[in-house]
């Protein structure tokens, strides 16, 4: 104990330093064996990703970018290989392919500016006269009048301990509802 440090149980002078043989050193966590770590200028991994190596992304990218010359209405012009692909696929989802059809519409979809689902649409009832607000009015005003009475009807069985699926007296034993 008197060559390690008492706070971290690490040997008092660095591993690196001369003074000290690799057996002294402690190997544990964090602290592999002088033998196997890594040397100087040699890379950990050697048979890893080689410098200068193209992962799918870029090198699809590269193809999607590279510019054709095509001949249109008896002109020349130059095109992206992904602007050709997607012209193709309009055409062949207009010859009435449904897969391609599908295909493209999702395309369509992804990149299509959405604006009108952004948009709202304000539906405005037709106007009416004094006597259909009135009755339409009375006849919410019984709906609403109904449906609380139900509702009270509900809660007043469930208090008093029965459910509501089990019918009392002229009700249904199905939907906890009166026969129709």
């Amino acid at each position: 104990m008197d060559n390690q440090d008492k706070d971290h149980g690490a040997p008092a002078t660095s591993p690196d330093a001369g003074s000290q043989s690799p057996n002294d050193y402690p190997v544990g966590y964090g602290r592999p064996p002088m033998v196997r770590r890594f040397k100087s200028g040699e890379p950990g991994n050697r048979r890893g990703r080689p410098r200068g190596s193209k992962n799918r992304k870029t090198i699809v990218r590269k193809i999607a970018n590279e510019m054709h010359t095509v001949t249109e209405d008896g002109r020349q012009r130059r095109r992206s290989t992904l602007e050709l692909m997607l012209l193709a696929l309009r055409n062949l989802a207009a010859e009435g392919k449904t897969r391609n059809f599908r295909v493209y519409n999702k395309y369509l979809a992804k990149f299509e500016p959405q604006t009108r689902s952004k948009l709202g649409y304000l539906l405005v009832p037709p106007e009416l006269t004094e006597e259909e607000v009135r009755a339409e009015a009375e006849e919410m005003n019984k709906e609403g009048r109904a449906r609380d009475l139900a509702d009270a009807r509900k809660t007043s069985r469930q208090s008093a301990g029965q459910s509501p699926e089990i019918g009392g007296p002229g009700q249904s034993a199905r939907a906890g509802r009166a026969p129709s």
